[in-house]
């Protein structure tokens, strides 16, 4: 996830690596819509399959929280939220929940989907071309996750559709 992406030195914005120091060089405070990168492609495709196979309306609200609070409350049943923080068993249900409010936004927004280079480093993201205002929805997703929180997709995702009219 964005905060926490690092690129090694001499890399390009679109390599990202999560295990090399970052480079001595600045990064632009300004985030940079880059062509899809095939892993991240490669995610949301993912992503959007598992999402098919819920059967996870993507042109609702209602039917995106419902199923992230569902499969929330599941993960959670298991032990989830007991777990440590440095499992990465979270990462896929923040993939997938991310991937659906990023299908959601670029469906009913003028966002679209990118590669995103900004100061912490490089992830699936969205961007508008008309004023590079960009989002990163797993990083929407993350903290409200490991916090079990529920219910807050419209609300949030809601409050970026009024911003992003087309």
């Amino acid at each position: 996830m964005g905060l926490f992406t690092r690129r090694g030195r001499g890399a390009d914005p679109g390599a990202g690596s999560d295990d090399e120091p970052l480079p001595d060089e600045p990064r632009p405070l300004v985030a940079q819509g880059l062509p899809l990168r095939d892993q991240d492609g490669a995610l949301r495709d993912r992503c959007l399959a598992e999402l098919a196979e819920m059967a996870v309306d993507l042109d609702s609200l209602a039917a995106i929280s419902a199923a992230y609070d569902a499969d929330l409350h599941e993960w959670s049943g298991t032990g989830g939220l007991g777990r440590r923080l440095g499992s990465a068993d979270h990462t896929p249900h923040v993939q997938r929940w991310g991937v659906a409010i990023g299908a959601h936004l670029d469906r009913h927004s003028d966002l679209r989907w990118a590669t995103i280079a900004d100061v912490f480093g490089t992830d699936l993201g969205l961007i508008a071309e008309r004023d590079d205002f960009a989002v990163v929805p797993t990083n929407l997703v993350s903290g409200r996750w490991l916090n079990g929180e529920r219910g807050w997709i419209p609300g949030v995702v809601g409050h970026l559709l009024r911003l992003r009219q087309r």
